[in-house]
């Protein structure tokens, strides 16, 4: 398992939010007295609350540290409320896995089984459609990621995977989507990237997740041209998800000057080795159905 180093990682050592009893305001307030880490807290504490609260602000501070020595980006994202997990980002930039899954249909498991699996890790991306090699690569995401990052994830892919393959997905977790709606930005995956024209755009929009459905009956059928385009469309819905977290990212940057953070940079989206089949593409298009074998 890869140690992930979160030692460096100095925003998250100025928060303060995450400790009980203190809130954006009395954050704020630490900062403006020239507190900016937990060790000045917990040295000058004492002076600034009283008994009871000092307790809660001690407990928590103790708890904190503690996550810290043992490198745990998941106490802070249980501990952090849900608007700022942001401030988890710089701490496992380098160990994101992105990801995104299809589905045979709608619901969640058992009713229902992942088809395509697809993680961009490390500025490399892995897919998988087996179940024993989606599940191998799920353990092995699991031991070297410090973080997860995906677009409703929270809702809908985290706990889908977790009740597919009976393993608790316990990692610290950016979802985009509501991350996204804080700043402003409407509609779903797609929209959004069609609203950042400056960013990584797929090579069709007009794709939903009705069709990823059709294509792996397709796929079913024997139908060739089927699974490369699946594992297309699954992969589109992964590529953008970087270049949105750091786009994000950079907007906090901007909106809190006060903490003096650097911006980040995207890194290169890898190119794909599958394509959009022309044929499948246009059965999908039309709506024909899908041929019997």
């Amino acid at each position: 398992m890869t140690s992930h180093s979160i030692l460096n990682h100095q925003l998250l050592r100025r928060t303060f939010v995450h400790l009980k009893g203190v809130g954006p305001r009395s954050e704020r307030h630490l900062w403006k007295i020239g507190i900016t880490d937990w060790e000045q807290l917990l040295n000058r504490a004492s002076q600034l609350f009283k008994a009871k609260r000092l307790d809660d602000i001690y407990q928590s501070l103790e708890r904190s540290m503690a996550a810290w020595e043992r490198q745990d980006l998941y106490y802070f994202d249980r501990a952090l409320p849900g608007n700022e997990r942001w401030r988890l980002v710089p701490g496992g930039f380098h160990d994101i896995a992105y990801f995104d899954i299809e589905a045979a249909n709608g619901g969640m498991p058992p009713a229902t089984e992942s088809t395509a699996i697809a993680f961009l890790f490390r500025g490399e991306l892995y897919q998988e459609y087996e179940y024993s090699r989606k599940r191998d690569l799920l353990h092995w995401i699991m031991d070297e990621a410090a973080l997860f990052c995906t677009y409703n994830g929270a809702a809908y892919d985290v706990p889908f995977l977790s009740a597919e393959f009976g393993m608790p997905l316990d990692k610290a977790h950016i979802d985009l989507c509501p991350w996204l709606r804080r700043q402003g930005f409407k509609g779903g995956l797609k929209a959004i990237q069609k609203a950042t024209t400056h960013l990584h755009q797929r090579s069709s929009m007009d794709l939903d997740g009705y069709d990823a459905v059709r294509l792996w009956r397709m796929h079913e059928e024997a139908l060739p041209g089927a699974l490369e385009t699946l594992l297309t469309y699954n992969a589109e819905d992964v590529l953008i998800l970087e270049p949105l977290l750091v786009e994000a990212y950079n907007r906090e940057v901007e909106n809190h000057l006060e903490l003096n953070l650097e911006k980040m940079q995207s890194i290169p989206v890898p190119a794909l080795k599958t394509r959009m089949d022309p044929h499948i593409y246009q059965l999908l298009r039309t709506r024909e159905t899908v041929p019997t074998a």
